[in-house]
């Protein structure tokens, strides 16, 4: 059953879609044809490489991921085709060195059939048993897809796939007036642990007040699916305003009861702040944001209530180097989460994770970047235990795209 709903929503999103995944990264000049060979290389220091609350054990871990991506690119047409795994060698853990710890698909399609109406899609498959890996994905998703409810904890060291199929349409009646509509759809395995399956779709509309002010209706629906408890269903219609509160400075609130099949009403609110200023003529971005709504946390059962903060800073002292920081705040808590050996228990579970990350990129030359990172995180699950998580990485990235159409 599950198979066919995917089939069925992979069908649907090729006839609409959500064009920021399409463009995002596309190091394209001119309308063509491309194929993109890419090698990434990274040494890194894991103090908890099992993501355990006792008896941690840390290494060094050498990883490397090759990708191939190809496909057509122009300004009324994309569509993307893109591959790559992850093999990874441990220095004190031989007995975990895998060629294949992981491997992604995914295709990526962007679409103008007239001016006003924007169509495209995005269908994407990860498996992995790597935790930073994971986090990554989800991160990544959640970032181009407001409907994604999926979440990471520590869970250690085990096999999780994720297949995820989003789209969205633009159509802009007025020049002050669009209408937005999406659909999404994920699925989730973990080896040992719960399998989650979400549905979602949004319809809204959008109307520019004055040059500041744009004001937007909307509502949420979204159908949770666990292993060994009830199908969950709710619906969340929200109020929001996008206030230009300076030119580099912009305020965003969502918010609105979220009506749940299995009673009650609560409330989804989301809510995010974008400063940006200049220093000796070089751009600094700074954003805050704050999600509350319903969602799953991967290998536990059951929908989850989950409270998101996050921050993010970005600047770019000259051109070829990056440096960002972020810091995070996480909340989840369910009736129903606690999963042991495939079988949900009953029971409150509650998690609470804090994390910040630092990092920079170098761009050696025009297909070489130096990067390093540091990543800390901070988990309290009761009932369960503390897992603290360092990471340091420094890697490679080679990029190449070459037109094949000439």
């Amino acid at each position: 059953m599950r198979l066919l709903a995917a089939a069925i929503v992979s069908v649907i999103v090729l006839g609409s879609g959500h064009p920021a995944w399409a463009q995002a990264g596309a190091p394209f000049g001119t309308a063509g044809l491309y194929l993109i060979p890419s090698f990434k290389v990274s040494e890194s220091f894991d103090d908890n490489i099992f993501g355990s609350s006792v008896n941690r054990e840390s290494d060094f871990i050498s990883r490397f991921y090759p990708s191939l991506q190809g496909g057509y690119n122009s300004d009324p047409f994309t569509l993307l085709l893109s591959g790559g795994f992850e093999a990874d060698i441990f220095a004190k853990h031989p007995e975990l060195n895998d060629p294949v710890t992981g491997w992604n698909a995914g295709l990526n399609l962007r679409y103008l059939p007239i001016r006003r109406l924007t169509l495209g899609a995005d269908i994407a498959y990860t498996e992995t048993k790597s935790l930073p890996t994971l986090t990554q994905t989800v991160a990544d998703l959640t970032l181009a897809n407001p409907l994604n409810p999926a979440n990471t904890v520590q869970q250690g060291r085990q096999k999780t796939t994720l297949l995820t199929a989003y789209s969205s349409a633009v159509y802009q009646f007025t020049p002050v007036i669009s209408g937005t509509s999406s659909i999404s759809y994920i699925d989730s395995t973990f080896q040992g642990g719960a399998s989650n399956t979400a549905y979602g779709a949004q319809v809204g509309v959008s109307r520019q007040f004055t040059l500041r002010d744009t004001g937007t209706l909307s509502d949420i629906q979204n159908v949770f699916e666990s292993t060994g408890v009830p199908t969950t269903y709710t619906n969340a219609p929200t109020v929001g305003w996008t206030r230009q509160l300076t030119p580099l400075v912009t305020l965003s609130l969502q918010a609105g009861p979220q009506f749940s099949s299995r009673g009650g009403v609560g409330a989804y609110a989301n809510t995010s702040l974008v400063y940006e200023y200049k220093v000796a003529d070089r751009l600094i971005r700074a954003s805050a944001a704050y999600v509350h709504s319903q969602g799953f946390v991967i290998g536990q059962a059951g929908p989850t209530t989950a409270d998101t903060f996050s921050s993010s800073l970005a600047f770019e002292p000259f051109r070829s180097l990056q440096l960002s920081a972020g810091t995070t705040y996480s909340k989840f808590s369910s009736s129903s989460a606690t999963t042991i050996s495939g079988s949900a228990t009953t029971g409150t579970t509650s998690t609470t994770t804090q994390g910040a990350t630092a990092g920079a990129s170098y761009r050696i030359s025009r297909w070489l970047t130096a990067r390093t990172s540091y990543s800390f995180s901070h988990q309290e699950q009761k009932p369960g235990g503390t897992i603290p998580h360092n990471v340091v990485l420094i890697g490679l990235d080679f990029s190449y795209p070459v037109r094949v159409d000439r």
